[in-house]
């Protein structure tokens, strides 16, 4: 049985393999005389090396007879060597054909629904094709192989260039073949790749060698063949064992992603499209042939792969893919809130490759999914709320107040998102100890360099639920991310020597929401990534990661604390954007004594990332408790106060400071909240459809604002329905309706989503989805 062909550096191992490219055809064979196994006519000594139990004649397959006649139309054979033609005549390969199996291959390799009409394939997986003789094959008299091709500078020593002879039997997790038929001139091949060998654009040669004169004969099939990991394969390091998580994983082409605050969970319909076009192309660009830092061998591990592309999707090193931007600043380019999916931002940069404006985290993570799974990365979008933006390592997050109970913001570089959306993908940890694969975050928005690159992952969700920071990648920064505690401080005026006021085990990390297996629904999976909030296996991780960081005495007792009053603050579970709003600070007196406190209440417009944008009201009050007893103090805020301040997300942030006159007790705190916005009314003319039937789509929506909406916009968009497409609007008055029709066709059969979203300057995130059946009729 042959086997792949490993040569030493210097020896000819290394020699560029045949171009490939694109087409129909086949590029011209040729037919050269090789030297003997122990010696050539030049003198040149044959190379014979041993490979996986097997013994390998690399120059029966490499060496060139420089005294060769090449003819293009005709075999010819070594003036060393005239034997008789009864025995020596090779016959000429007058084909390649990759088609005539081609959706075979695909149904078997689960790659069907691909819109490429290449042959896509998953590695360490049995494929077929054909070529075609002059005459017919002769096991007795030929013999045959094949060789595999990838990157800029294919090497046999690097993986990326593979010859193997075709055997009786193929060798399991190996480069093999072995013929599965022959008719007449035609010779059926059943082959094989290595388990782990690297992913993307292969081009693949098939070579025929007489047996008794050594000649030899190669013809470069100028199909290229395009290989990915395999969920399916056991052996693969992305294996996933659960059919319904493959098909969730890997085959969904569109999904949720979770957006809002913990307080009011939003989701919207994200179209990840990884069959189309323009995804698979991207996919394969940017693992192949825009990364310089991801070698070719490297193509074959999911963990560098993964992490590479959370790099890619960004633009910050190396001219990615999206640009981010959280200003609210988008003249010059696309709203973040106005993309539905990942197909039209991939279209465009593949136009000519330049970075497409703009992206925010929920974008970054929408086209990373994509992307994964087009590749064959099992892969997931995850939405953190409350999550925090650790700046130092400290694995706390530090707000700063004056003795006023004023935020002195220019002290405070950490922040926490009301939410943020990454990956999680999933894979093996060879490279860890045992007990540390399955899923992995990864994370495209650009936040803070890891290894001098914008790049975030692979982090074992096990590792970040012990809090094992020091396990590579990024664990550390994901850890404080959704469970690191807030800690308030307090600065004395003049010389801001800081007291720490109190610290809040449970205010980060407030749920992770990803779509639920084959449901519509979503699935809290923040036990994943961290024990139960304020139990002690949690309390140690947190203690452990801590010692990992750049303030590991933080938890140092303070001395005894005597706080005998309570505060909680409560919004609304649904505010509708338009209608007024109350914020209530409920307070309780646990002593026999009655307290008096000084409240501060701050309601401020922010952006999603934390970002504090203008303020809305400052309320200061004077409240007496009694003793045993609970009072509650309510900020109330009119639309009008707020309308003109909104930006994107429509956020809202609370922050309260109190202190008690009686026992310089000091309460601070902060909360955030959205203000929920309506959604599109969507319908479809049918719920049932064949492949190629046209149906109508109606979309309505009224303006709540007391305001005009101006550059309105409905996006239209559904995987296997409609490619991206964005229909303009008339201005929308105060309390005004837009209505719109579209005509759509059904492109591909199975269970459908269309996503509309509507956006304006002073209305954005409306969206709404509905589902249908097609049918190939």
């Amino acid at each position: 049985m042959g086997s792949a062909a490993s040569g030493p550096n210097g020896g000819g191992g290394d020699e560029a393999a045949p171009g490939g490219g694109t087409g129909g055809g086949h590029k011209e064979s040729r037919a050269e005389p090789i030297g003997s196994s122990s010696s050539t006519s030049s003198g040149k000594r044959s190379l014979v090396y041993g490979y996986g139990g097997r013994r390998v004649d690399f120059a029966a397959f490499l060496h060139r007879e420089t005294n060769t006649t090449k003819d293009n139309n005709k075999n010819t054979t070594s003036p060393s060597q005239p034997a008789k033609e009864e025995t020596c005549k090779l016959p000429k390969i007058t084909s390649v054909d990759v088609t005539t199996n081609l959706w075979r291959n695909r149904e078997e390799h689960h790659t069907y629904e691909y819109d490429s009409q290449e042959l896509i394939l998953r590695r360490g997986q049995p494929f077929l094709f054909s070529f075609t003789l002059e005459r017919p094959y002769d096991g007795e008299k030929d013999e045959i192989a094949l060789e595999f091709s990838t990157g800029k500078k294919p090497s046999l020593t690097k993986g990326t260039r593979i010859i193997f002879t075709i055997a009786q039997e193929m060798e399991e997790g190996k480069w093999s073949a072995t013929i599965d038929k022959t008719e007449g001139n035609q010779v059926v091949l059943k082959a094989q790749t290595s388990n782990n060998c690297p992913v993307g654009r292969y081009s693949m040669s098939v070579i025929i060698k007489s047996k008794e004169s050594k000649e030899k004969q190669t013809l470069n099939c100028d199909k290229s063949i395009y290989m990915l990991f395999n969920p399916w394969l056991e052996k693969d390091t992305v294996y996933m064992e659960k059919e319904d998580e493959r098909e969730e994983f890997v085959l969904e082409d569109s999904g949720y992603l979770w957006y809002g605050s913990y307080k009011q969970i939003g989701k919207r319909r994200w179209n990840f499209g990884q069959f189309e076009d323009s995804a698979f192309e991207a996919a394969i660009y940017l693992l192949q042939d825009h990364n310089e830092a991801l070698s070719d061998a490297d193509r074959g591990n999911p963990i560098l792969v993964s992490r590479s592309m959370s790099a890619a999707i960004n633009v910050q090193d190396d001219g990615g893919v999206l640009v981010g931007r959280w200003d609210g600043e988008y003249g010059d380019g696309t709203r973040p809130t106005a993309w539905n999916g990942s197909v039209a931002i991939l279209e465009q940069y593949m136009k000519d490759k330049d970075p497409v404006h703009y992206g925010q985290c929920w974008v970054f993570s929408g086209v990373l999914t994509t992307i994964l799974r087009s590749l064959g990365i099992p892969a997931r979008s995850v939405t953190n709320y409350a999550s925090a933006h650790d700046t130092d390592s400290s694995m706390t997050i530090d707000k700063h107040f004056d003795e006023r109970g004023e935020s002195i913001e220019w002290m405070d570089s950490d922040s926490v998102w009301n939410f943020h959306v990454w990956n999680d993908c999933w894979m093996a940890r060879p490279d860890l100890p045992p007990g540390y694969g399955g899923w992995q975050a990864v994370d495209a928005t650009p936040q803070e360099t890891s290894e001098g690159i914008f790049q975030a992952g692979p982090a074992s969700l096990n590792a970040i639920r012990q809090g094992h920071v020091y396990l590579p990648y990024d664990t550390r920064f994901i850890f404080a991310e959704i469970n690191g505690d807030m800690v308030y401080w307090e600065a004395s005026d003049g010389d801001y020597n800081l007291d720490k006021l109190r610290c809040e085990s449970s205010s980060v990390g407030r749920g992770l929401y990803t779509k639920s297996v084959r449901q519509n629904a979503g699935e809290d999976i923040k036990t994943q990534y961290k024990h139960a909030e304020g139990s002690k296996e949690e309390r140690l991780a947190v203690e452990c990661a801590v010692q990992h960081g750049t303030k590991p005495d933080i938890y140092r007792p303070d001395g005894p604390i005597f706080d005998d009053v309570l505060f909680e603050i409560d919004t609304e579970d649904k505010i509708y954007i338009g209608s007024d709003f109350d914020v209530k600070i409920k307070l309780t007196n646990q002593s026999r004594e009655e307290r008096n406190v000084t409240l501060s209440v701050i309601v401020q417009v922010c952006f999603y990332t934390g970002v504090l944008a203008q303020k809305v009201k400052i309320e200061k009050k004077e409240v007496t408790l009694k003793e045993n007893s609970t009072v509650e103090s309510i900020v109330h805020v009119t639309v009008e106060e707020y309308v003109d301040k909104l930006v994107d997300q429509s956020a809202m942030k609370i922050f309260f400071m109190g202190k008690v006159k009686e026992t310089k007790q000091v309460m601070a705190s902060q909360d955030d909240f959205r203000l929920r916005t309506p959604d599109v009314d969507l319908t479809v003319s049918e719920t049932k459809l064949t492949v190629g039937q046209e149906f109508t789509a109606k979309m309505a929506l009224k303006n709540p604002l007391p305001r005009t909406l101006t550059n309105c916009s409905f996006s239209v968009e559904g995987a296997g329905v409609q490619r991206a497409r964005t229909i303009y609007l008339n201005d929308v008055p105060p309390n005004g309706e837009v209505k719109e029709e579209v005509t759509l066709k059904a492109r591909k059969p199975g269970k459908r989503t269309l996503v509309v979203d509507f956006d304006s300057d002073q209305l954005s995130q409306v969206h709404s989805d509905i589902h249908f059946e097609v049918s190939k009729g």
